[in-house]
């Protein structure tokens, strides 16, 4: 119950504003995570939960896509896969749910990518003082996230997934960013200690019972970092 409640506390925070594409992100990538969780686990309401919640306040994204009527489209299509997985029943067993649920989310992100080319590019990696540098490492954390929970629950994935990227490469430069971070702050400095903790699991991603360690070490470095962002 105390993993659900931090949790909850990070997504509430989080629901009230999103200011870019990151936070977008961040969004496609917890969903992935908490909906493969839930089927690793074998339906635990305790990734159902927070899943629905981010879902069902979808909406917090319409300002920031507003002017992507391609990636609405997407965005829209994939919530409404989520919920569906939800109203048929049965969305832990059913490979044809999960089946779609990979090529809802392959065809956003595949969409995201795009617009992502399209943007005039800026580089958020200058000052690790920053709020943006700060996103963008919270950004990768999921990232790296989603494509652990898609190796260690391979049912519903078919081929190469828009959500696989090379997590050896990406724990590296992660770890990277957090070196540079003010780690004086009592909240990245939990940060970095649980990222140390389970970065060598997330390098092995092959045994049953990591999952477990990595998604509650999540919890709480998602926490910290809202809980620094929110000091800036």
């Amino acid at each position: 119950m105390k993993i659900l409640s931090t949790v909850l506390l990070f997504l509430l925070s989080s629901f009230s504003c999103a200011e870019d594409l990151i936070d977008f992100e961040i969004a496609i990538n917890q969903l992935s995570s908490y909906y493969r969780a839930y089927i690793f686990f074998d339906g635990d309401d305790k990734y159902k939960k927070p899943l629905l919640s981010i879902a069902s306040n979808a909406s917090k994204f319409d300002g920031v896509l507003k002017e992507k009527p391609q990636l609405s489209t997407k965005w829209k299509a994939f919530i409404g896969q989520v919920h569906l997985n939800f109203e048929e029943g049965g969305a832990v067993h059913n490979v044809n749910l999960q089946a779609n649920w990979t090529l809802k989310s392959d065809e956003l992100n595949n969409e995201l990518k795009v617009e992502k080319k399209e943007r005039s590019s800026h580089n958020v990696l200058e000052d690790p003082l920053s709020e943006d540098y700060v996103r963008l490492i919270l950004l990768r954390m999921e990232k790296i996230l989603t494509s652990y929970m898609v190796l260690t629950n391979p049912v519903g994935s078919y081929g190469i997934s828009a959500e696989s990227i090379d997590i050896d490469l990406q724990v590296v430069e992660v770890s990277t960013m957090l070196e540079r971070l003010n780690l004086q702050d009592e909240s990245l400095k939990r940060v970095s200690i649980k990222w140390n903790f389970i970065k060598k699991v997330l390098l092995k991603y092959n045994t049953r019972v990591a999952p477990f360690v990595v998604l509650h070490s999540y919890d709480k470095m998602r926490k910290d970092i809202d809980q620094y962002l929110a000091s800036l």
